[in-house]
């Protein structure tokens, strides 16, 4: 088991598991899944700190860091997907769902933090935990996320117990798995976010001691990135015009994506 910290190196090294793509239209503007990531998190970090993005498609080529890049590794970030739902038994999932499960027990100082399927398919490997398609419909754009008593110690130390977060999903985690705690919840989405401590910590752990932290919503994206999902979605008609209308509208809102963005950091001691 690695367990051991290494040495401060001036790098945070973080290993982006790549399960879609944006749309061309954001790719032309903003790069790809890993460059959006990688400028939501390089401007926050300490100046003596540097950001390395490796990036492996877990979706097409199903590869991963090689037992000797993990001792450089500080965190996994699991990419929102589009693909396939996480509760499908395609291979490519079952895969990713077991290699987190390795991670999480073999090599705890890895931080694992999920973002959209990112949460849905921790939620999986770690359940049993229930996904499903939500009765409500579709959650798209910057929405209200209420927070519980967890989730406002970790990102609101003030008392504030909401947020806003830039959303597009279906699917949802209809239970927390056993060892996380619940961050919040919305509307239509029982399940906003879940995290799970080291065991050592325990009344109240301390955040940057987090071992996973899964989020349904999007810190790293902003509109240019949701519209081109919405405008092509209206196009294939999986949302009406009314419907798309709303989404672009509640896409421009205003959301808290870099104070997140900041408390995904702090998962990594560096912020």
């Amino acid at each position: 088991m690695s367990s051991v910290t290494p040495e401060p190196s001036g790098k945070l090294t973080v290993a982006f598991f790549k399960c879609d793509s944006l749309e061309k239209e954001s790719i032309e503007k903003h790069g790809e899944y890993q460059d959006v990531l990688h400028n939501l998190f390089e401007p926050l970090l300490p100046e003596h700190l540097k950001l390395e993005t490796l990036t492996y498609d877990v979706l097409e080529k199903r590869e991963y860091p090689k037992d000797e890049e993990l001792d450089r590794i500080d965190a996994i970030v699991i990419s929102g997907s589009f693909e396939d739902e996480a509760h499908s038994d395609t291979r490519w999932i079952l895969k990713l769902a077991g290699y987190l499960i390795k991670i999480y027990d073999e090599h705890p100082r890895i931080r694992i933090l999920g973002i959209c399927f990112g949460l849905q398919v921790i939620a999986r490997a770690f359940g049993p935990s229930r996904i499903q398609q939500n009765p409500k419909g579709w959650e798209v754009g910057s929405t209200r996320v209420d927070l519980t008593d967890i989730g406002r110690k970790i990102i609101w130390h003030d008392g504030e117990g909401e947020h806003n977060m830039q959303q597009i999903h279906s699917d949802i985690v209809t239970e927390v798995p056993p060892d996380f705690e619940l961050l919040g919840k919305s509307e239509i989405c029982p399940v906003q976010g879940i995290v799970a401590f080291y065991p050592e910590d325990r009344d109240p752990p301390a955040f940057t001691h987090s071992h996973a932290h899964t989020l349904p919503s999007h810190p790293e994206w902003h509109e240019d990135i949701l519209i081109p999902f919405i405008d092509n979605y209206e196009k294939d008609g999986t949302f009406d015009a009314e419907f798309a209308e709303k989404a672009r509208k509640q896409s421009k809102a205003a959301h808290d994506g870099e104070r997140v963005g900041r408390i995904l950091l702090r998962v990594l001691g560096v912020a």
